[in-house]
Formats: C-alpha cells, structure tokens, sequence
C-alpha cells in the first residue's frame, strides 16, 4: 500500500517490508556501478528493526527528500516481492 505520497514527476521510492510484530525493514533503490543494474539496499541495516526504528529511519529520509514515496508490504514471512537484488 501507499503510505506516503511524495512527488509524482520525481520522487524516489522507500519500501518498508512489514512482518506484522516480528520486526520490519525499508528497503531503498540504487544503482550497481560495476553493470548498471538496479538494486535494493537494507535502509535499516542487515536486520529487521522494531517498526518504530523503521518509521524514524523514514522520517528521517523524508526530512532530506520530501518528494519521497513510501509503499508498505505486509508479509509475515518478510517477502519483498522484488526481482531486483537486496543487499
């Protein structure tokens, strides 16, 4: 679902994946320098956080780019429904 609604010519885009008690993560998109691939990184870091740390690590981003989107899966088993790489 949409969670935030950031600039709709240039906004990026957050994903914060959401297992419903057991911890969430944002994900944030980027660029693979070495073949140009997009990609995903672990905004929050290599573990799943509280979602009150995920929501601060957002209005924090939000704060710096107020054009950001923010789109929220809810999956027990934390599926991120991406065919691009997560690092």
């Amino acid at each position: 679902m949409v969670t935030r609604r950031g600039d709709e010519t240039a906004g990026s885009v957050l994903l914060k994946i959401n297992r419903l008690g057991p911890g969430c993560m944002v994900l944030s998109p980027t660029t693979n320098f070495d073949d140009g691939a997009r990609m995903w990184l672990k905004g929050t870091g290599p573990d799943w956080v509280e979602e009150t740390d995920a929501d601060a690590y957002i209005e924090r981003r939000v704060k710096n780019d107020p054009d950001l989107w923010v789109l929220e899966v809810e999956d027990r088993e934390g599926r991120a429904f991406l065919d691009e790489k997560i690092e």
